[in-house]
């Protein structure tokens, strides 16, 4: 079996930096940490094995080796925490039920229903789309999850019904519905605290108060100011 460049390229990033000298102010433990950190991330960049392997893959070699935990079973405690946070298995669901809208039909079942309701000029489907994204994000505190696991399966397949898939007819409408979503999720998440996993948790540090003072603002312009003025 042929082993490409991507394979090993990752091993590569981390054998580099395990024989660099420690750098002053870090021990030898952090600057590891560090060498597997970034041996992951050129995985990910290089496709080297499925996504969810590299970071299998990073996370049980930095367990092994007691880079953050020198104990055990703190080590295997910090490695299985992650596992424990809801937003995760908010994402992991999402992505199911998106193999189930694109498997199932549902997806475009949906998207043609939009199309017949709103498809008569690209605008309306570009509202459609912004105001889907709209509804779901107060409830959904992932925008990876709302974005990719619930409006994706469903938007991608609009440009289909037009004729417009990617390459040479992308630019029909497709490229207009995509880049509406995506613009549509980047401002959802930051219309509401519980529509992004980092808001809340940026906002539960007792440094986040001016931030949390000025979100408040601009979200909502008729909030009242801090010194009791009107």
């Amino acid at each position: 079996m042929k082993i490409k460049w991507r394979t090993i390229a990752p091993l590569g990033v981390l054998l580099v930096l395990y024989l660099v000298p420690v750098p002053a102010g870090l021990n030898a433990n952090q600057w590891h940490y560090f060498a597997v950190f970034a041996a992951v991330i050129a995985g990910l960049v290089f496709e080297s094995m499925p996504v969810g392997a590299v970071g299998l893959i990073g996370l049980t070699f930095a367990a092994l080796m007691g880079y953050v935990e020198a104990d055990p079973n703190k080590s295997l405690r910090w490695a299985l925490s992650g596992f424990s946070e809801s937003t995760v298995w908010l994402i992991v669901g999402a992505f199911v039920f998106a193999i189930g809208y694109r498997k199932s039909g549902l997806g475009k079942r949906i998207a043609l229903m939009l199309v017949r309701a709103l498809g008569r000029r690209t605008l309306g489907l570009g509202y459609a789309v912004a105001f889907s994204d709209l509804i779901l994000a107060p409830a959904t505190p992932s925008n990876t999850a709302r974005s990719g696991g619930t409006i994706y399966p469903i938007v991608s397949n609009i440009p289909k019904i037009y004729g417009s898939e990617p390459g040479p007819t992308a630019g029909k409408i497709g490229t207009y519905v995509m880049w509406t979503a995506f613009a549509a999720t980047a401002l959802t998440s930051s219309m509401f605290l519980t529509a992004l996993a980092p808001n809340a948790a940026a906002l539960s540090s007792p440094a986040a108060a001016p931030t949390r003072s000025r979100l408040t603002k601009s979200i909502v312009p008729t909030a009242p100011r801090d010194d009791g003025a009107r």
